[in-house]
């Protein structure tokens, strides 16, 4: 698969989910604590591989492409929007290319 960098037209925030006190009521909520922004290019799934990961826990996932950043390996969540995900899987590119880019996995949050 071929990418050209004017492909990432979208922007996603990549971070954690933290536990904060409501200051108004004291009540817990969790929040989306971001660390940095990339650009991303959707991926489309074939048919065939839709029905390969249907009843695995691959099953209602998206994947994202990125340029290859080291970074994202440390982060558990995703947010595109006002969507809020899980990184479930990254698969990184580490060959020695010119431009290499990385696939990751994202479940959407409950």
């Amino acid at each position: 698969m071929t990418i050209t960098p004017f492909e990432l037209n979208r922007r996603a925030d990549f971070g954690t989910v933290q536990t904060v006190q409501n200051s108004d009521n004291g009540s817990m909520k969790k929040t989306f604590v971001k660390a940095f922004s990339l650009w991303y290019a959707s991926k489309t799934r074939t048919l065939n591989q839709q029905y390969q990961i249907q009843g695995t826990a691959l099953e209602n996932t998206k994947v994202i492409i990125v340029r290859h950043n080291p970074k994202v390996e440390a982060i558990k969540a995703v947010q595109i929007g006002d969507v809020m995900y899980d990184l479930v899987s990254y698969s990184p590119d580490e060959s020695n290319n010119y431009n290499t880019y990385d696939f990751v996995t994202l479940k959407r949050r409950a």
